[in-house]
């Protein structure tokens, strides 16, 4: 995604085509099969069309033309732009992995579950052995 703000936002074509992303970023996205799949993934930054040309980032369409072109973002906007990528991922990553703080409570109730059961054990072996 963060490839996919950088040449949408800074390359002198707005829109591209799936073959274009390929060849600019000389390869497939690793988090789906086709460039144009990750952006739908992401309509908040990415307009995704039906046409050959249809991939571009929203914020370039914010723009006025300057003639028969949009200019390019400028530094501080992209920058905002990855940030602001990153601080979703982030989040993500971290709704995803909800369960991994619940890992030290259960592994404290399960030793004192255990330590109970070991101690009655003990009791009864003890108490048993005393007749």
């Amino acid at each position: 995604m963060l490839a996919l703000i950088q040449v949408l936002a800074l390359d002198p074509d707005t829109a591209r085509s799936e073959d274009g992303m390929t060849k600019e970023l000389q390869g497939q996205p690793k988090s789906a099969a086709k460039w144009f799949e990750v952006a739908k993934e992401h309509r908040e930054f990415f307009r995704v069309a039906a046409h050959e040309h249809g991939l571009s980032l929203v914020a370039r369409y914010v723009l006025p033309k300057d003639g028969e072109k949009r200019p390019a973002l400028p530094p501080d906007f992209v920058g905002a732009l990855l940030q602001t990528a990153i601080t979703i991922h982030d989040r993500q990553v971290s709704a995803a992995e909800w369960w991994k703080s619940l890992m030290n409570p259960i592994a404290v109730l399960l030793a004192a579950i255990v330590g109970a059961l070991a101690a009655l054990a003990g009791s009864w072996i003890n108490h048993g052995s005393c007749r």
